[in-house]
C-alpha cells in the first residue's frame, strides 16, 4: 500500500547519504503517505544498507502503523511540522558539515548568491531545542514562518531542517543550503561577503521568471 512513498523516501535518503549531507545513520527523511500517515526513515539503521522496505509508516502521533524498525529518533520534530503545516509534503533533516558549523556558531546564512533564493530568503537559525524533542519541531516552525517565510532553517547546534511539497524538493533545498553555507564560509575567509540588495533580488527573480 505504501510502496511508492517508501521508495521515494529511501531514494532521497540515499541521495543525501551519497552527497555527504548525512552520515552513517544520522539525519532523517519523512513524507506524507496519506492524510493521516507518514513514511519516515528508521532509527539507527545505516543508510548504506537501508532498503525501501525498512522505511517505517507512522501516524501523526508517532505511532508505528507498518514497519519492522523503530522510527527515527527525530519523529516528534517531523510529525509536528507535518501536522502544523498541511501544505508541506516532506521534511528532511541533515547534519551537513558547513551548515552545521554555522549553526554551532550562531550565524544565519545571508542572501549572497542565487542558491539562497531557492530557499526563499536568508537561512535563519532556529532557537536551540533538545534533539529528538517536539520542542525542536516548534523551534523549526517558528524559524520557517519568518518573516520572510523560508523552506529551510539551521537548527542551533544540531543541523538543518528543510521542507518541500515532496522529498525531492526538500532534498533540493537541503543541497542549496549546504552550498550556500560553503560559499559563505569561504567568503568569510576572504573578506566581508556582499549580500544581495532587495533590488538585486527582485531583478534576479524577475529574470528567472521570464525563462
Amino acid at each position: 500500500m505504501y510502496e511508492t512513498v517508501r521508495r521515494e523516501v529511501h531514494r532521497v535518503a540515499l541521495s543525501l547519504y551519497q552527497q555527504g549531507l548525512i552520515h552513517l545513520s544520522a539525519g532523517n527523511v519523512s513524507a506524507r503517505a496519506s492524510s493521516e500517515h507518514v513514511a519516515i526513515t528508521p532509527s539507527g539503521l545505516p543508510y548504506a544498507s537501508m532498503e525501501p522496505e525498512d522505511i517505517v509508516i507512522i501516524d501523526l502521533q508517532g505511532r508505528v502503523v507498518e514497519g519492522r524498525h523503530k522510527p527515527s529518533s527525530e519523529t516528534p520534530m517531523h510529525t509536528l511540522v507535518l501536522g502544523e503545516r498541511p501544505e508541506v509534503g516532506s521534511v528532511v533533516h541533515t547534519h551537513s558539515r558547513y551548515a552545521l558549523a554555522l549553526a554551532v556558531v550562531g550565524k544565519p546564512i545571508p542572501l549572497i548568491c542565487t542558491e539562497g533564493l531557492i530557499v526563499g530568503g536568508p537561512v535563519p537559525i532556529a532557537k536551540y531545542a533538545c534533539p529528538g524533542s517536539q520542542a525542536a519541531g516548534a523551534a523549526a516552525l517558528e524559524a520557517l514562518t519568518g518573516p520572510p517565510a523560508v523552506m529551510g532553517t539551521l537548527l542551533r547546534n544540531h543541523g538543518v531542517l528543510t521542507i518541500g511539497k515532496d522529498p525531492k524538493q526538500a532534498f533540493n533545498i537541503a543541497c542549496r543550503i549546504e552550498v550556500s553555507a560553503q560559499v559563505y564560509h569561504l567568503a568569510l575567509q576572504a573578506g566581508d561577503p556582499d549580500t544581495l540588495t532587495p533590488d538585486q533580488i527582485a531583478e534576479i527573480r524577475a529574470t528567472y521568471q521570464q525563462k
